[in-house]
């Protein structure tokens, strides 16, 4: 069994070691740790049976580094392992066609048990941290916090959205208070972006 590990951390690669040691015996590991060694590791066949990649290598920009190697070995189950742990990162692993994806947050025996159902053929996903997605986090808003943000989102003022929804501006101000510790944000454009990419979402399912 000869697996890439490409990470540019020597511990997480030594730690991702004994994941597969445990996972599959007897497997053979090279290690790279920038995207050109990767480039140079992968020349276009499929010389290893699994390819653990790490999604920010020096070198490389996610997401060109995983659709390349998609594109030099094909045929060769790649598993993302990933400090990026939000939906949109997934999504974009998963329409790379990637074999699985595996936060570098998830327990040592939960990436032996996607190791191996790679190996096996299947692929594998784990759920992202602990934090709740930004889906449901969303959901977590009222009827009237998620009119707020909508109109918040247009890039109106407090007063405006205020005009709009025919409430009183400290109203509105205590709406956006609250939205922004339920989304986790800090300030009105990371609000915005937040539902932008929650109406996208939607609309792509």
């Amino acid at each position: 069994m000869k697996v890439l590990i490409a990470d540019d951390h020597p511990l997480f690669r030594e730690a991702m070691k004994h994941v597969l040691n445990a996972a599959v015996e007897g497997a053979e590991c090279t290690e790279v740790a920038t995207f050109d060694e990767l480039l140079a590791a992968t020349p276009g066949d499929d010389r290893f049976d699994l390819i653990l990649l790490d999604l920010q290598m020096p070198g490389g920009r996610w997401p060109e580094e995983l659709f390349a190697l998609r594109r030099r070995a094909p045929a060769t189950p790649t598993v993302v392992v990933s400090s990026l742990e939000d939906p949109a990162t997934v999504r974009r692993v998963v329409d790379s066609g990637a074999a699985g994806y595996i936060p570098k947050s998830a327990s040592k025996t939960a990436m032996e048990e996607a190791v191996r159902q790679v190996l096996g053929g299947e692929s594998s996903f784990l759920p992202i941290g602990d934090r709740p997605a930004e889906d449901e986090r969303m959901e977590s808003l009222t009827t009237r916090q998620l009119s707020v943000l909508g109109e918040l989102a247009l890039g109106k003022s407090n007063k405006q959205i205020a005009d709009a929804l025919c409430v009183e501006e400290i109203t509105v101000k205590t709406h956006v208070t609250a939205i922004f510790r339920k989304l986790g944000v800090r300030n009105r454009l990371q609000a915005a972006m937040a539902w932008r990419q929650f109406v996208t979402d939607r609309g792509a399912r």
